[in-house]
């Protein structure tokens, strides 16, 4: 069993490898080939992010939180370029990461590194669906780009999990992240709203739409709270695992 335990822990220390080489080298590039159309809306964008990472609530049955800042990451996706995309996406989870209490180095590394990895994915799953569907406005590749970075983001980190522990992924990824899917799509909604908006008003008067954000994160404090109670009481315990998103 130790022999096992060792190997699955080799294992899971590779794949961090991997996430964090990807990262990095996405990192690169989005700052070799960084464009900024109009640096203060990313600027704007930016400080709202890191500043609405503190809106977070905790997972139920693992020590992980998640934030509403990936509305703006997905406000990333529809505005901004590559680069400044990444950059917020970044810079959010890095605030989200600070503001728990005593992250680890490997733990702040893996969730940038493997974020970078999700945002790349769903900012080139926004482009492809939007040139091949141009009828259909930015509402479904918004849906794409966010079912996308769901699946990018929860899985790498269910699986560590899943090596470190010694688990099933599939009973891991359902039990714990695959209940959060329609958070991701509310967020496609009010970034959809926001882009609509953009595109007919000056992207400043788009920001009225910030107490959206606050609801969102208020039901879904009282949601998760109320599921976390009915977790405690049909006897379900929580893995010592920390994630964020």
């Amino acid at each position: 069993m130790r022999n096992r335990g060792t190997l699955c822990l080799g294992r899971a220390r590779l794949f961090i490898s991997w996430i964090g080489l990807g990262g990095l080298l996405l990192l690169g590039y989005g700052l070799a080939h960084w464009q900024s159309h109009d640096p203060a809306q990313f600027v704007s964008y930016l400080a709202i992010a890191v500043i609405a990472s503190r809106l977070k609530v905790k997972l139920p049955g693992i020590a992980g939180t998640m934030s509403v800042n990936f509305l703006f990451i997905l406000l990333g996706v529809v505005e901004l370029g590559f680069g400044e995309t990444l950059a917020i996406a970044c810079a959010a989870t890095l605030a989200q990461c600070l503001f728990s209490d005593r992250p680890r180095v490997f733990q702040v590394f893996f969730n940038i590194c493997s974020v970078a990895i999700a945002t790349a994915i769903a900012y080139s799953t926004f482009q492809w669906t939007l040139r091949g569907m141009p009828v259909a406005g930015i509402a479904v590749p918004l849906l794409a780009a966010a079912s996308v970075f769901f699946f990018a983001n929860t899985l790498p980190v269910a699986f560590v999990i899943s090596l470190t522990e010694n688990k099933r992924i599939q009973n891991l990824w359902s039990d714990f992240y695959f209940w959060t899917f329609p958070y991701y799509l509310v967020d496609a909604g009010i970034a959809t709203l926001v882009g609509w908006l953009n595109r007919r008003v000056p992207w400043e008067t788009s920001l009225l739409v910030l107490p959206a954000v606050y609801v969102v994160y208020r039901s879904y404090r009282l949601y998760l709270a109320k599921l976390e109670a009915e977790k405690r009481h049909v006897g379900g315990g929580g893995r010592p695992a920390h994630a964020d998103h």
